[in-house]
């Protein structure tokens, strides 16, 4: 009789109304709900519809995850959604005016129809030299819910490439596959080249509009795709130790000075003197699968150049130069419009122009990042606020009161700070170094074409 007592035996019930019930576990208990307030639940703030329309990342909040805890970031909604905005993005070809022919995405050396793109000392071939390599990241529509607690809910991320209730935009994005180059003193994004540097970021603005009115640097938009790539496909938060499931590193430390070493020496004394004249394009075999390529330093040592989501070196070898941020005193202007300002900003320059206003940290140790949930300014932003304990980035941040110029990455003299979190708030607007560069953008329409027709172009 016992047996026929359990919930497995009872009958099957095909027919579902709204005065029927389940049984749910409620905080160790077993109890009824009616279905009618089951449904109600599930799409209370939505999040039935996000579960089925989005992927989602708990940025701000500690992992579930028992080993490497801190490094870990959980994730969960709709996964096939966010291999489908994965996938959405394609690695081109594209000329000053926006058109573009698209890269083979297992191999980016070769277009769509089987074309080399390179010469034979890996420069760009001469059919192709007007074209700068760019990666396209599709316009991403993003939703902050707030659960749990009315008092303290959990920020929580949701992106897909559907509208989302309530939600807000990430606009297209057109972004170099490499750090700056500079031919004929325009701004190029190009194999086989040194990155550019030693400019202020006024003066790279305006080698990328040399390029076309329509270029300019990439924003924190970038830096938040490059971090929301990692961690909703692998759960980590910690670039140089990301790892897949089988415990094998994704990336590994990248150009940050580490493996140009000789016993006894460290990378800030030395990194960046031994890998800082290794030139683009090594990752583009890789096309736009994660991992990295040998490249040599200046002693022919083996070191790695990384590819995350088809972009080469994010982190490590140079700094890169950030549009649409800056600081005034702990406040953070952010914006998309492709300017820069001249001189020295100072808050009244920005009431005329869109903008979120953001709060950076005033110590290094920060790791609760930026996240505003209303409509005005919904989005998360890479810029630390403060610290949450049990969350770390494994990179570093760094703050100066009369800072107002943002880079991230970090360069070749920062070791294990170097990172896609990797954030350095401390100069003033108009610093420039020879350990800094910069990434082109374009911020205007975009039209494919043929392989053939991109060639006929030129």
């Amino acid at each position: 009789m016992a047996e026929d007592k359990m919930l497995t035996n009872a009958p099957v019930e095909t027919d579902i109304i709204d005065t029927h019930s389940v049984f749910m576990n409620t905080g160790g208990a077993i109890r009824q709900v009616k279905v009618e307030d089951f449904k109600r639940g599930l799409t209370q703030n939505d999040s039935l519809i996000l579960s089925e329309l989005a992927f989602y990342i708990d940025i701000n909040q500690p992992s579930s995850f028992t080993v490497d805890k801190s490094y870990r970031v959980d994730t969960g909604g709709n996964m096939r959604m966010r291999q489908l905005w994965e996938d959405a993005s394609k690695s081109v070809l594209m000329d000053e005016h926006g058109n573009y022919c698209v890269l083979k995405r297992s191999n980016n050396q070769y277009t769509e129809d089987g074309s080399y793109v390179l010469a034979a000392d890996g420069t760009v071939h001469p059919d192709f030299a007007h074209a700068d390599f760019m990666k396209i990241i599709p316009k991403t529509y993003g939703r902050i819910q707030m659960v749990g607690e009315t008092e303290s809910p959990t920020l929580r991320c949701w992106f897909s490439l559907v509208p989302l209730p309530g939600g807000y935009i990430i606009p297209q994005q057109v972004v170099g596959k490499f750090k700056a180059g500079l031919v004929s003193g325009k701004m190029r994004s190009l194999p086989g080249l040194i990155p550019d540097n030693n400019k202020s970021i006024y003066a790279f603005w305006g080698q990328a509009q040399a390029r076309s009115k329509k270029h300019g640097l990439a924003n924190a938009d970038f830096r938040a795709y490059l971090l929301i790539h990692m961690m909703s496909k692998y759960g980590w938060r910690d670039s140089q130790n990301c790892k897949i499931d089988n415990g094998s590193i994704v990336w590994g430390v990248g150009l940050d000075g580490t493996e140009s070493l000789n016993t006894g020496e460290t990378a800030s004394e030395v990194g960046f003197a031994r890998q800082k004249n290794i030139k683009t394009g090594a990752t583009l075999l890789l096309g736009d699968t994660d991992g990295n390529s040998v490249v040599k330093d200046i002693n022919n040592k083996d070191c790695h150049s990384v590819n995350v989501a088809g972009f080469e070196n994010p982190w490590g070898q140079y700094w890169e130069m950030v549009q649409g941020l800056c600081s005034v005193g702990t406040d953070v202007y952010c914006w998309r419009h492709n300017f820069i300002p001249a001189n020295t900003p100072v808050a009244s320059d920005f009431v005329n122009v869109e903008h979120v206003k953001l709060t950076r940290a005033t110590s290094a140790q920060a790791s609760d990042m930026n996240i505003i949930a209303t409509q005005d300014g919904q989005g998360f932003y890479p810029i630390p606020k403060g610290h949450i304990s049990n969350i770390s980035y494994g990179d570093y941040y760094s703050y100066g009161a009369s800072g107002q110029l943002w880079l991230f990455g970090g360069d070749s003299n920062n070791g294990s700070n170097c990172g896609l979190a990797r954030a350095y708030s401390n100069f003033v607007w108009s610093y420039s170094s020879s350990n800094i560069s910069a990434r082109l953008a374009f911020y205007g329409d975009v039209v494919e074409v043929s392989p053939q027709r991109f060639r006929e172009l030129a």
